[in-house]
């Protein structure tokens, strides 16, 4: 891809709100691209709560790019298929992962711990040279300043960082977004009861029952889908810890995290499963498991600031429910499209004003439509039995006999949906929308006859080796190529990674 040009290069200063995994993903990412970045965690210890936690690829390739897969190591698990299944264990549904859909997309698909992501993370920020302050709890922001004035924000312990652009990415009780929109109901919501409990049990204890062991014969991970609940499982940390994900509805809406153990409650929830994975439930230590409200923040009208100093990203701007494994993921490819764009403002490319932007424009709907999307896989998998559920498990029916299919309620592995969420790359989408915005003021160049690199990355350049490496120019006049449209002067742009049309008819 041709170079975006450049203008006088700028110092940029950012204070980024919030170090969980999007806070930290976006620091790297900006100082990457140039950016002095303060990142601000409220907690006494850096660390993330939880258990296990699918990298897809869409934001896998940044963990290797980024070099965070070197750090976290064999932690990243990459299984072998997916089973989607009845309440009962029947299987109805199947995507073979290895070599599939790596080779389909480019990049793995990963389960990993929270914690083990999230110190990988914080290592390569700190070696990128992010400053990272804890016990920084923020109590305000004050971004209602003169032109050329840096923002601030206020510590409880009293101290004060200016920077050009504050970042709220402070999660669900974001400070930054009620500063943003004071006495506004910005707060998330809970649309449905629908809760998860989260729950793991090592594989030497699963190994010790030879039922619950056939589970873990391979790496997968499995769905039984059941009426308004389910359960999701994969391994983690280096293929030793069975992680499970147990969807269900409460009988009450939550906004809080239940502090109570619920194992026993758990227990009664999902008796009536697969008998194999009831015994893995019967495994799982007094304790140990909490329950979680799935919350949803917005869509809110804007993430900025009307002085385009301060931004939102992450579950700040646009909290989801779980079903998709995109909240996380969505918050770090947040964070890869503001370190392209902020690092145009350092090149003098574009002004912070007009990055901040172009970030709204393009991240806005993408985050929305990955809300509605995940929403939507939650019905899928909550359907109780009935001619709905008989209608998805036969719509899901070519993928156990290994037919070609063009869609699927299975959204792990439906096509479009693979292509549309998990191959989405950000940087390239940034770079895309900067390169639009000066050249095109916004819109695709029309007029002129040919394929522009996008389109031909979609289409043809997925499958050609390197990406699209050879050159095919077919001489010839106006006529001629009207009366042939195959015939186009194609040109590699970049280096041979990929085509793009050149030729006006």
């Amino acid at each position: 891809m041709a170079p975006i040009t450049n203008g006088t290069k700028k110092d940029l200063t950012v204070c980024i709100v919030g170090a969980g995994l999007g806070g930290v993903a976006g620091s790297i990412a900006m100082a990457k691209n140039g950016v002095k970045v303060i990142l601000l965690e409220q907690a006494p210890e850096l660390g993330e709560i939880g258990a296990g936690i699918q990298m897809t690829p869409n934001v896998s390739r940044f963990l290797i790019k980024w070099g965070v897969a070197d750090v976290i190591g064999k932690n990243l698990v990459e299984f072998e298929e997916l089973n989607m299944r009845k309440q009962d264990g029947t299987k109805v549904g199947y995507t073979h992962m290895i070599p599939e859909v790596r080779n389909d997309v480019g990049w793995p698909w990963w389960v990993v711990h929270r914690a083990h992501l999230h110190d990988g993370l914080v290592a390569v920020a700190q070696k990128q040279g992010v400053e990272i302050r804890v016990d920084s709890r923020v109590d305000r922001i004050e971004y209602d300043v003169a032109p050329g004035q840096k923002a601030k924000v206020f510590t409880a312990k009293g101290d004060v960082v200016e920077a050009d652009l504050i970042i709220g990415s402070d999660g669900v009780k974001s400070v930054v977004r009620n500063s943003l929109f004071p006495g506004q109901k910005t707060d998330p919501i809970q649309p449905t009861p629908n809760c998860a409990y989260r729950a793991v049990v090592p594989y030497s204890e699963v190994r010790k029952d030879p039922q619950a062991a056939e589970l873990i014969e391979k790496l997968t991970m499995e769905v039984w889908m059941a009426d308004h609940k389910y359960i999701i499982s994969y391994p983690i940390s280096g293929g030793e810890v069975f992680n499970m994900v147990l969807s269900h509805h409460c009988t009450t809406p939550m906004s809080e995290w239940d502090s109570e153990d619920c194992v026993k409650t758990l227990r009664e929830t999902y008796k009536d499963f697969d008998p194999r994975v009831v015994k893995i439930l019967e495994m799982i230590p007094e304790g140990s498991v909490k329950r979680w409200p799935l919350l949803v923040t917005g869509p809110l009208k804007t993430w900025l600031s009307p002085q385009r100093n301060v931004v939102l990203m992450g579950d700040a701007a646009h909290s989801m429910v779980n079903h998709m494994a995109q909240g996380a993921a969505t918050a770090m490819e947040d964070g890869a499209f503001l370190g392209v764009v902020l690092g145009e403002v350092v090149k003098g490319s574009v002004s912070l004003a007009e990055a901040l932007e172009i970030y709204e424009k393009v991240r806005q709907p993408k985050a929305y439509a990955k809300q509605q999307v995940s929403f939507i896989n939650g019905a899928i998998w909550h359907l109780p039995d009935g001619a709905e559920a008989d209608a998805r498990d036969a719509a899901m029916s070519p993928e156990l006999s290994g037919k070609q299919y063009l869609r699927s309620p299975n959204l792990y592995g439906d096509p479009v949906t693979v292509l549309g969420t998990y191959a989405y790359d950000a940087e390239v989408d940034a770079q895309d929308a900067v390169r639009a915005h000066l050249e095109y003021k916004g819109q695709e160049e029309i007029g002129v006859a040919g394929v522009t690199k996008k389109l031909a990355d979609v289409y043809l350049n997925w499958f050609l080796p390197d990406g699209g490496a050879k050159s095919h120019a077919v001489k010839g006049n106006a006529k001629e190529n009207a009366e042939d449209a195959a015939r186009l002067q194609v040109a590699v742009e970049g280096g041979g990674k990929g085509y793009q049309a050149e030729g006006k008819l």
